[in-house]
């Protein structure tokens, strides 16, 4: 199970690098074909496009307030309650 997991993984990873190679490298040598292209259209539609404004930062103070007390390990550690029994005495 684990040998098919990994082959698939693999052929994801190749599949995904061939066509990254594939849109990377493929050219048109007119601009007809370039305007019929999936991969180019597809490409221009889903350009980002940059905000038209940016936001203003707020500068905010935080308080740290830290207490000191005398804290024994025994007073830290919390019983869980959802313990098993013991293992029975032989």
């Amino acid at each position: 199970m684990r040998s098919a997991i990994k082959r698939m993984a693999w052929l994801c990873l190749l599949s995904t690098l061939l066509w990254a190679y594939g849109f990377a490298t493929h050219q048109h040598s007119n601009s007809l074909d370039e305007s019929q292209c999936t991969i180019c259209v597809v490409a221009h539609f889903a350009s980002p496009v940059a905000p038209s404004s940016l936001h203003s930062a707020v500068l905010v103070l935080v308080l740290l307030v830290v207490l000191v007390g005398s804290f024994f390990p025994s007073q830290r550690l919390v019983p869980f309650a959802l313990t098993v029994r013991p293992p029975p005495a032989s």
